[in-house]
């Protein structure tokens, strides 16, 4: 059985405990942050709360103290049982008033650690709450500042001042959260790829402009023999000025957005693949005239080396599509149809034998 001095000896010990955990509550990283700044929101009515449970929790100790003091120094068993086990701690509860005051309760030490406790845990989970937020956001907004720092536009100098008053935000209520942080970290990141990529996309850029020239400029030579040799329609040499967008973007730059870049690279892209289209089909037009003339050689071998050298009719189809590949402009519709039908006549005499 537990004397009275054992039990004494015991809550002098937690009292010690309570007393120790108290101040490294108010030592708290959270309590250090929440008591220091102009709160908001959330984080001002929590921490209101927070706080006074925090004076509770002193007064309490307070009553806790006194009373074992009370203990230690009373000479009467009884008296000693009185303190220690019934109601002998009077508490003010100031949330239950009367006309004349606040009401005033009586409980036992047990009853009043008990509430110590619970209040603890409470205050507690504030000033966590309130720390590990304030981390988190401390954790992706420091380093955005970082990001456009050297960076001298009215994109990033806009960027700079949205993060501060994220900063602030944070600070005034960390327990609310921020959705605006998000975007803001999207669009840091842009602009900071934009400035750390902007040399080497403007150096591809560059390589594919001039890609466009040289097209360009060979589509101009191809053209020109395709509308001599080749009757009908050509495609025209394109003239986007991608070399004048580019240019553009090295005067603006660094007061350039993602947009800008990726429009030119964009056009550029464009232009290239229309340069590589006129190109590929000014040629087509020439290398079919080819493939029709080695076609039409082709049969022609092959009939004279099956004894239809001599042939009347082989001859006179041979003739009317040779001179119409020959011709200049040169139909190619008609040249296809005249190559066609020699090569049939030459099948239909080779074959039969």
């Amino acid at each position: 059985m537990v004397t009275l001095d054992e039990e004494l000896a015991a809550a002098l010990r937690e009292s010690d405990r309570v007393a120790e955990s108290l101040l490294v509550m108010e030592d708290h990283p959270g309590h250090r942050l929440l008591r220091g700044a102009a709160l908001t929101g959330v984080s001002a009515r929590r921490w209101e709360a927070a706080d006074a449970g925090m004076v509770r929790l002193w007064e309490w100790f307070d009553a806790y103290r006194a009373l074992l003091r009370q203990a230690s120094d009373a000479r009467d068993p009884a008296e000693v049982a009185r303190l220690l086990r019934g109601p002998a701690v009077v508490l003010t509860e100031a949330s239950a008033r009367t006309l004349t005051g606040p009401v005033a309760r009586q409980v036992t030490l047990r009853a009043l650690v008990a509430r110590m406790k619970a209040e603890y845990a409470l205050v507690t989970a504030v000033l966590t709450e309130a720390h590990e937020a304030w981390t988190r956001r401390l954790a992706v907004l420091d380093p955005l500042a970082g990001q456009v720092a050297g960076i001298d536009s009215p994109a990033a100098r806009a960027l700079r001042a949205e993060v501060a008053r994220a900063h602030a935000r944070a600070v005034a209520d960390p327990l609310t959260p921020d959705p605006a942080v998000a975007d803001l970290v999207a669009r840091v990141a842009s602009v900071s790829a934009l400035h750390r990529t902007f040399p080497a996309r403007v150096a591809a850029l560059s390589r594919q402009v001039a890609e466009v020239g040289s097209l360009r400029a060979r589509a101009a030579r191809v053209r020109a023999e395709a509308v001599a040799e080749i009757a009908g329609d050509h495609p025209p040499v394109p003239v986007d000025d991608v070399a004048g967008a580019l240019d553009g973007l090295r005067r603006r730059f660094p007061d350039v957005a993602e947009p800008d870049l990726a429009a030119v690279e964009a056009a550029v892209a464009a232009a290239l693949a229309r340069a590589r289209d006129v190109v590929a089909h000014l040629a087509g037009s020439l290398d079919r005239r080819a493939e029709l003339r080695g076609r039409l050689d082709a049969y022609r071998a092959k009939a004279a080396g099956r004894g239809f050298a001599e042939d009347a009719e082989l001859l006179g189809l041979h003739r009317r599509a040779r001179d119409v590949l020959s011709a200049a402009p040169c139909d190619l519709n008609a040249g296809t149809v005249a190559v066609l039908r020699y090569q049939r006549a030459v099948l239909a005499r080779t074959e039969a034998r």
